[in-house]
């Protein structure tokens, strides 16, 4: 909103057509800033503040009232908190933190409805389709994980493009009106080869990987350098879609370093993170992995009472009793039972997608047992972004359980069918291992 410059103040000047002031949308932050008319005197400057004050006070009011009537309306809590989303919330100063036993986020009640698309699984020009399903299936939130692997595949290249361009995807978040919850690492597990760092670390014979050796804090303070400061401005205090950071994954299980987490922690928040910080581990590894004022997360297939005990016992240390955030794969039923408790949740994975080339990584259940191309994991969607049966089902759970207005999403992707390919020249890969170091021509 653009003005000509008023020829002098007066006590009537703070309409916006004689505000000294322009509000231009700003593309990094997803928000609008303030820019002044060259020479414009201070008082018409305390009157066009005064004026925006009022401006931001009715866009509050707005964003209050929407949640007033929802409740005036006969909707549970659970429905309204399930119902905010990024462009609902104008005030920007408090982000998300636990109240009680329940989450708030811009001093609202808000419930994380959440599922996991790794956008480095599933192609670019698939993402949005991906996250409009996501949004169309009831959710308000989408989780992701960085590969520091991917992002830096040698020692010093980092690269951001293409399907590896993490603003791009966190932007296409936010255009679709959804909260992100990053998971930064630098480990991030998500059966990535090496649990998502750098195979170049093994080249020095002494490192000591997740954990405060100089070697290893030397290149993840390198990689935080590079990927902190791209991140930064899309926090939910920047105007951005951001809300939480989940640091490492599952360390309570590792637990080699009890300095670790702590390290992991003061890297992110010296680099300007102000978004809520997480640990997630198991029932097992939660009071292991535990970081004293990083809120405590769960990893969960079932539900036991036990695990719920030990959390409760490390939010307390916290200064937070309840209020769960759990990453589950389980059965209707106990959504449904959550759901009832206003529970946070995170669906593991939403879409699961593709391992493509060798980023697959294996695990170790008493043999090997290595990750197979598709990274289906039964998802709600399909490895191609299809819709499962699940699918359906759980959108009808969150619409009457969690309040989630109808929102329908035409899927228009072209799909096609391939005929067989036949190898005829193939060499084994343990063939291949003498030459790993030959530069190739192609």
């Amino acid at each position: 909103m653009a003005s000509p410059r008023p020829a002098g103040p007066t006590p009537d000047s703070t309409s916006a057509s004689a505000l000294p002031v322009r509000l231009v949308w700003s593309q990094k932050s997803s928000g609008l800033q303030v820019r002044w008319s060259p020479g414009t005197p201070l008082i018409a400057r305390m009157q066009a503040f005064l004026f925006l004050v009022r401006l931001a006070g009715l866009l509050s009011l707005t964003s209050r009232f929407l949640v007033t009537s929802a409740l005036q309306e006969g909707l549970p809590e659970s429905v309204v908190e399930a119902l905010l989303r990024p462009s609902h919330v104008s005030e920007r100063l408090v982000g998300l933190q636990v109240r009680g036993s329940n989450f708030t986020l811009g001093n609202m009640p808000f419930l994380i409805l959440s599922g996991t698309i790794h956008y480095f699984r599933v192609p670019r020009d698939y993402w949005k389709d991906s996250l409009l399903k996501l949004k169309a299936c009831g959710f308000n939130t989408v989780t992701t994980h960085v590969p520091w692997n991917l992002h830096e595949p040698r020692r010093g290249q980092f690269h951001y493009s293409g399907n590896l361009d993490l603003i791009a995807f966190i932007s296409l978040a936010s255009e679709v009106d959804l909260w992100v919850i990053l998971c930064v690492g630098p480990y991030i597990g998500s059966d990535l080869d090496l649990g998502g760092l750098p195979s170049w670390l093994l080249k020095d014979s002494h490192m000591k990987l997740r954990t405060t050796h100089k070697g290893f804090t030397a290149a993840v303070n390198r990689y935080f350098d590079d990927l902190i400061p791209k991140i930064r401005g899309f926090q939910f205090q920047e105007e951005g879609p951001i809300i939480a950071m989940q640091m490492e994954n599952e360390y309570g299980s590792y637990n080699l370093d009890k300095r670790y987490m702590l390290y992991i922690k003061n890297a992110l928040l010296s680099r300007g993170i102000k978004t809520m910080l997480m640990t997630a581990d198991t029932g097992q590894g939660l009071l292991k992995g535990h970081t004293p004022t990083v809120f405590a997360t769960l990893h969960m297939k079932s539900i036991r009472q036990k695990t719920y005990e030990h959390l409760s016992s490390a939010q307390v240390r916290t200064a937070q009793r309840r209020g769960v955030f759990s990453f589950i794969s389980v059965l209707m039923e106990s959504v449904r039972e959550m759901l009832k408790l206003r529970f946070s949740l995170n669906f593991y994975m939403f879409h699961g997608g593709t391992n493509f080339g060798f980023m697959g990584g294996a695990a170790f259940p008493g043999h090997r047992l290595p990750m197979v191309t598709s990274y289906d994991y039964g998802a709600l969607l399909t490895e191609d972004g299809g819709y499962t049966p699940e699918y359906l089902v759980f959108q009808e759970i969150f619409r009457p359980d969690a309040g989630v207005p109808s929102f329908q999403h035409q899927d228009h992707r072209p799909k096609d069918t391939y005929a067989p390919l036949a190898a005829g020249h193939f060499i084994s890969l343990w063939d291949t291992l003498i030459h790993q170091d030959d530069v190739l021509h192609c």
